[in-house]
């Protein structure tokens, strides 16, 4: 049986400590003063100086955990109570020379590591506990709204921050001795993502661009991407991804910590070209222009706030699954994570038994109705008036819907199915209501063309490997951008501060020494 390491030791500590917290913010400092670290600090030898090793692994911990990139910010940003959470008690607190500090980091290389490793344990296990740090990133540096400078660097910290956070979670499970880690995959995924190229022709740009990195063979490459053994297996990694990086922005913002929030569910075709996949995973369909009836199927839950659509789940459909099992599987899921508002969907999910779903899990919801012939004849009955409310509308044996017609900005009359009780003189709102469904289209068409890769490949574990790391990616690029919005102008901007292809260039390009689960 293996002995307990000190990691191990400090694992346990940081989980009591967070689960005793009543807080939902605390500081860094004080976390770090209610660690015993005396098992990983006994064996260093500190000759020459006036601080005690406790004190400079707690300075060097406190760096790592708020991703501050410089020296001279790391003191910037110590306050007179960080300074005394961190030990430097004297009676005129004296912190570190950057000489000091740098002997220190560069001196102990073993002991560094594992600081690297406990900095990343105090990130996750707050996340874990949906406790907020006072982390860098979250903090108004400045007024000036158009300093470029100001953006430049708060949009470096948090990307850095965010990779070091979020990759270690995907766990393609790399052997110790293997000359490619996790983390090379992914910058190289990243690239041939951003590029919307294929492997083989990704890795080839990435040479050129990147020549001090060795980059494998595509096929070493792809194999590692279809070494998991399941479709459950593909889908567990980027479900507890997709709720990290939920659980990080819904700690650290307000905005998604509301008590109750908007999603829109809606479904996503990717085309497909080639043979059937095994299982058969493709779906027949018709899309103009892509020259092909196959699709591979997806259904999606976003979050719907100021603006901004936040994937939190995406399902892969099989063509003998049922939309009304997978919509309640995506809406208790939903339910696990937030209390919904409303649920926006669109015309597709018009179906009886879909409506039963909502209504039995007590969902209010918005659609478009389909105009059938019942339908059709209310639209005859209401020509003349510009809205018109049709309460308890029968749709199925035993199912009924509010039916509202109302005349759009152009006087075409359109047609919702809905649980809400709206009064007809207010139902010209629903068109405000349900646009916030429509930038679903805009996000899936920024995940298809900036960050899905493109493949030839009949593996389906490596196609939705794909799609749920670019839906990983966009959820990464909407929180850089809201976090460097709130921490430039104090709000969210109406535009991003960073595009697609920006971001994705400086996400592998920044390469940060944290520990890596795949070798």
């Amino acid at each position: 049986m293996n002995a307990r390491t000190p990691i191990m030791e400090i694992e346990d500590q940081l989980k009591k400590l967070f689960e005793s917290l009543g807080s939902k913010f605390v500081k860094v400092s004080f976390i770090l003063s209610e660690l015993d670290i005396s098992e990983i600090s006994r064996d260093i030898a500190q000759r020459g100086s006036i601080y005690s090793i406790d004190s400079m692994i707690k300075l060097y911990i406190y760096k790592r955990v708020k991703a501050i990139m410089s020296f001279n910010a790391l003191i910037r940003s110590l306050s007179e109570e960080d300074a005394l959470n961190l030990g430097f008690h004297r009676d005129n607190i004296m912190l570190p020379k950057k000489r000091t500090f740098n002997y220190f980091s560069s001196n102990h290389k073993s002991l560094i590591n594992k600081l690297n490793l406990i900095a990343s344990k105090v990130t996750s296990i707050s996340l874990d506990n949906n406790i907020a740090l006072d982390l860098n990133l979250l903090e108004k540096t400045t007024n000036n709204a158009n300093s470029e400078f100001q953006k430049s660097q708060a949009v470096k910290e948090t990307i850095r921050l965010i990779k070091k956070l979020v990759y270690p979670k995907i766990n393609i499970k790399i052997s110790k001795n293997a000359k490619v880690t996790t983390k090379d995959l992914l910058d190289i995924l990243v690239h041939v993502a951003y590029s919307h190229d294929f492997i083989n022709d990704g890795c080839a740009t990435f040479k050129t661009e990147e020549r001090k990195i060795k980059v494998p063979n595509p096929d070493t490459i792809l194999y590692h991407f279809k070494k998991f053994d399941s479709v459950e297996d593909t889908e567990e990694i980027f479900r507890n991804v997709f709720d990290f990086i939920f659980n990080f922005a819904k700690s650290n913002y307000r905005l998604l910590n509301r008590r109750e929030l908007d999603i829109a569910i809606d479904t996503h075709q990717i085309p497909y070209y080639g043979k059937n996949l095994y299982p058969n995973f493709t779906k027949g369909g018709i899309a103009e222009g892509v020259g092909t009836r196959k699709f591979l199927n997806f259904i999606t839950c976003s979050i719907v706030v100021g603006g901004k659509r936040f994937a939190i789940d995406a399902i892969p459909m099989h063509p003998v699954d049922s939309l009304e099992e997978l919509v309640e599987k995506i809406i208790k899921r939903a339910k696990s994570k937030i209390k919904i508002r409303h649920c926006y969907l669109d015309r597709g999910f018009d179906r009886t038994e879909v409506v039963k779903v909502l209504k039995r899990n007590n969902v209010k919801f918005l659609m478009p109705k389909i105009k059938s012939y019942t339908v059709k004849a209310w639209y005859d009955k209401s020509k003349d008036c510009k809205a018109r409310v049709i309460k308890d509308f029968k749709i199925g044996q035993n199912t009924n819907v509010n039916l509202i017609l109302v005349d759009d900005k152009k006087g075409i009359k359109r047609a919702f199915s809905t649980n809400l009780d709206i009064p007809e003189q207010l139902a010209h709102y629903l068109f405000s209501f349900y646009k916030f469904r429509w930038g679903i289209e805009t996000s899936y068409r920024q995940i298809d063309h900036d960050f899905l890769a493109r493949t030839t490949s009949r593996n389906f574990n490596l196609r939705l490997f794909y799609f749920l790391f670019s839906v990983c990616l966009y959820n990464l690029w909407v929180l850089v951008n809201l976090c460097v919005s709130l921490k430039i102008y104090g709000r969210l901007s109406q535009t991003p501060i960073i595009s697609a292809k920006l971001f994705a260039v400086l996400l592998y390009k920044f390469r940060e020494d944290y520990i890596d689960p795949g070798g």
